[in-house]
Order: structure tokens, then sequence, then C-alpha cells
């Protein structure tokens, strides 16, 4: 059979043949000798370092976002003017530390302050505090936000004292391996205390584990000395409340409340001393934590009868007492339920408390 079609021809296009041109041509040699070499040095070094200074930026606004988020500012639109106002988002390791003696935890309403073209030097001055409070923390994942909200007065303390107590405590006997600052995380109240005589410890009669259990619960110490300190403190609370069930009530004394509930932690675990225990006994300690709460709240009622009477208070003629108010309500609706234990119920019927009244939970 006779052949119709030649062999296929492929006519490469002026474009294609350029390409292909180039693709054969060898490879530039890179230029070499000490200038060339340390002009790709410089190169090399450049890009990290402004990779780094943009991830150092967008960390500290995040950061600074947590924290005005944390303080009640919910619009996005509001947090970003308040990031704004740090300037440069640089933690000022030149700052003087009278700047900030009087620094306090700023609320919601900077937002609007900074609205009014008011108050931008104090926010300022909390954002580099906060970024700095980060630097010395080591950076990473501490929480910072959480810390300052826990414990408000990190944000004028002497970084010089904080940086002075991580290091007592990180040279206290029988913290090899231990993660200070982790623990300083959890209990921030730790960087602002004292240090007992001795550097870290407590005291002759506290050992490293009695010690580390007193730091696991915000306290510096929970040797002889510093609890009789407590102890008398636990006395001239009851003294002035009528009870002796600290942390219960707004402003409560936080080191005090701590102490509190490192005793309850102590005793659940058969670790309280028996002397220890017999003293919280006579001062009207009570170890189980629900319960000290609602004698807290008996002890606010039987105040109340004492002062007006009767223990039927009202909203419209005692508007100041709305907390007590809703707690009675509470336990009307328990008693209804048959859930209020009888101890209790016996306890409200011996002060004539009113079990008919209006609820306003209900």
């Amino acid at each position: 059979m006779k052949r119709l079609l030649g062999p296929t021809t492929f006519v490469a296009s002026p474009q294609t043949r350029k390409t292909a041109t180039h693709a054969r041509r060898p490879a530039t040699p890179p230029a070499t000798g000490p200038a060339a070499h340390r002009q790709r040095q410089r190169q090399r070094q450049r890009r990290p370092t402004g990779c780094r200074a943009a991830q150092a930026s967008s960390e500290a606004a995040q950061l600074l976002d947590d924290f005005w988020l944390a303080r009640g500012v919910v619009d996005e639109q509001q947090r970003r003017q308040l990031v704004a106002a740090a300037g440069s988002l640089q933690a000022a390791a030149d700052d003087q530390e009278e700047e900030y003696a009087e620094l306090e935890l700023p609320s919601m309403s900077a937002a609007w302050f900074l609205e009014q073209g008011q108050e931008s030097t104090a926010v300022a001055a909390v954002s580099r505090r906060i970024l700095a409070l980060k630097q010395l923390l080591g950076g990473g994942k501490v929480d910072v936000v959480w810390m300052l909200v826990r414990e408000p007065r990190l944000l004028s303390a002497d970084f010089r004292s904080i940086m002075q107590r991580l290091f007592d405590m990180k040279l206290a006997d029988g913290s090899e391996g231990l993660d200070v600052v982790a623990l300083v995380e959890q209990q921030p109240a730790l960087l602002l205390a004292a240090a007992p005589a001795g550097g870290g410890g407590g005291g002759d009669d506290e050992t490293a584990e009695q010690r580390l259990q007193a730091w696991q619960h915000g306290l510096v110490s929970d040797g002889a000395a510093e609890w009789a300190r407590r102890f008398g403190e636990l006395q001239a609370y009851a003294a002035t409340h009528g009870d002796a069930h600290v942390g219960f009530r707004d402003g409560d004394d936080a080191e005090l409340r701590r102490w509190a509930v490192k005793q309850r932690s102590d005793e659940a675990g058969g670790e309280l001393a028996a002397e220890r225990r017999q003293q919280l006994e006579a001062a009207g300690f009570e170890f189980d934590a629900e319960r000290a709460e609602w004698l807290r709240w008996l002890t606010q009622i039987r105040l109340f009868q004492e002062r007006e009477g009767h223990c039927e208070p009202h909203p419209l003629a005692h508007p100041n007492d709305f907390l007590l108010i809703n707690w009675c309500s509470v336990q009307r609706i328990m008693r209804r339920c048959k859930v209020l234990p009888p101890d209790r119920v016996a306890a409200l019927d011996a002060l004539g408390f009113d079990w008919t009244g209006a609820d306003p939970l209900s």
C-alpha cells in the first residue's frame, strides 16, 4: 500500500525555542570570594530577622488582644484600638520601675476613654508592662493574662523583686527539677510574697515536701511561725465577722483564704497535725468548704435578724441585701424540693426564718 502520510513533524514556536535554548545553557556558577560570601550571609541573616520581628509583633498583639478580652472588651474594633495604643508593641526594658508603682488593672471602660482621646498613656503603660512580664517569664506558653486577672498587683510589682523571688525558689532545697515558672503561673501570688529567712525555705521545722505543698496553694510557707501568724489573722477575722469562714465574703484577704484552703486540703488528706486541728476547731473553723459557705450566709441572716428584728429581707425595703435575699430564696426552694438537710432547716427555724416568703428566683 502506498504511504499517504509522511512522518509527523513537530515545529516549535519561537517562545518554545527560546525556552529550550535557555534550558541547554549551562548554569551560571555562583560568585565566589570573600565579598560574595559576606553578601550571601547578610541575605540569610536579614530574612529570618524580619520574619522573627513580624512574628514577635503578631504574638504581642495577640497577647494584648487576649488581655483586653479578659477585661471585658468584647468589641473587636475597640480591642484593635487598645492594642494600637500600645505603640510599637515592644517591651521597654529600660523603663523605670517608678512609672508602674501606681499602675492598676484597667477595665473595659478603657476603650471608652480611648475613644474620647484620654488614657492612651495608661493603656500604653499597661501594654508594655504585660509584654515585659511575658518576657521576664521566658515567653512561651505562659498564660500571663490569666496570671494578671488573678493577681492584678503584678502590674505594679518591682520586676527586680520578681526575679529575686524566682531565683530564691529555684535555689531552695528540694527544688531540683521543679518547673518554677509553671508553678507561679498557677499561683502568681508567689511572685509577690517575700521569701522567709533562708531563701526560698520556710524554717527548720518545714521539710522541702511541705514547702512545695505550701507553694502549690500559693503560700510561701506553712511552717510553725507562718502558721501561727495566719491563725492569729483567722481569730481577728472571726472577731470582726462573727465566724471563721474566711474566703466566702467579698473583700476577704486572698492570702488568708489560700491558707484556709490549704488547712482543709491537709485535713482531707490526713496531713493536718492534731494540735493544729484542735486550734482550728476551737476557733470555729469549718473543714467542709460547702458547709463553711452556707454557715457564712447563716451568720449574715442572723446579723440581719439582730438588726431588723426579723428574717424577711425584701428587695424594696433592703435593696443592699439582694445577695442575702437570693440566698433565702434558695433555701425555701430547696426545702420545698426536700433537698435541704434537716440540720440546716433546724438552724434557720431557730432564727425564726420565714418559709412562706416570696421567692424572686422561683
